[in-house]
């Protein structure tokens, strides 16, 4: 018993100090920690779903979809939503978002966007469409006329223009974002010059997935190129996946932790549209202090 518990004095020390220490209540959190510690079975299987993306090149476009997808809804949006995604990422042109909502839209008129995503990375990883959606992508970036790679100089110039444009639209942060990753390698690497198939490494890096999210408009503008009629046809999605992504019903009658109530009417509301945008919330000091 000694060697477990100590002796007398150091174990009442142990006592008083895990006494002492009080958790933060689920509600001081921020929407997404608070459904990270929810024990609703339906909430547990939405975080599963999303934590596909993770650490892939579609971390960065997920991050932005959920703006939009909401966990109420399964991720499902309408068309007219889908349209001013698109329209919020830079596709201002009606004609290529009516070619793009095409290729997602069910049977019930609305789109899931975890289906949308999948398509997606299918067409990035795919042998067959992968280096035609990676070419798109590099060729959105400013490039040497001679060689026809992406030129440093030309980056630096692109990127001091776009930081300069006062109408910060979140498509003009997006591409400052996206020249300024470019830059920041460039730098790293001492190169004047980026080729294709470094382009092509980076874009798949674990660590540069959020830069990769960047690219997203010319993501799209490949789908509708390689994906839309009359000559594409969108992959075969796995049955087994199609499968693992049906939603778990919501129980009304059913309360799995003391936050339930409170996240689902945080949903209901829509009030976790804004909070996705802000950081944790401030605790109170008597949160802190265990008062």
């Amino acid at each position: 018993m000694f060697s477990t518990l100590g002796s007398w004095s150091e174990g009442i020390h142990n006592f008083l100090m895990e006494s002492a220490q009080s958790t933060v209540e689920p509600w001081y959190l921020s929407y997404e920690e608070r459904r990270r510690l929810a024990k609703e079975p339906r909430i547990i299987h939405q975080l599963q779903l999303e934590d596909e993306w993770k650490q892939t090149c579609l971390e960065g476009v997920w991050a932005v979809m959920r703006r939009f997808a909401r966990p109420i809804n399964d991720f499902r949006v309408s068309e007219a939503c889908f349209h001013e995604y698109l329209s919020y990422i830079g596709i201002s042109n009606e004609y290529l978002r009516c070619r793009i909502a095409d290729l997602f839209l069910s049977g019930n008129s609305d789109i899931n966007c975890l289906v949308v995503c999948k398509v997606l990375y299918m067409g990035l990883t795919d042998e067959n469409t992968s280096s035609g959606f990676l070419e798109h992508c590099y060729r959105c970036l400013p490039s040497n006329l001679t060689s026809s790679n992406v030129e440093y100089l030309s980056v630096k110039k692109a990127c001091e223009a776009q930081r300069s444009i006062k109408d910060k639209k979140f498509a003009t942060e997006l591409r400052a974002q996206q020249l300024e990753g470019v830059l920041s390698y460039m730098d790293g690497a001492g190169c004047t010059e980026l080729d294709l198939d470094t382009f092509k490494t980076l874009f798949f890096d674990p660590n540069r997935c959020i830069w990769a999210g960047t690219f997203i408009k010319c993501i799209y503008e490949a789908g509708a190129k390689y994906f839309g009629k009359p000559y594409g046809v969108l992959p075969a999605i796995p049955l087994r996946w199609l499968s693992a992504i049906e939603p778990l019903p919501f129980d009304r009658n059913a309360v799995y932790d003391a936050d339930s109530i409170l996240l689902r009417n945080t949903e209901v509301s829509g009030k976790e549209i804004s909070a996705i945008k802000k950081s944790r919330k401030k605790i109170p000091k008597h949160a802190k202090e265990g008062k």
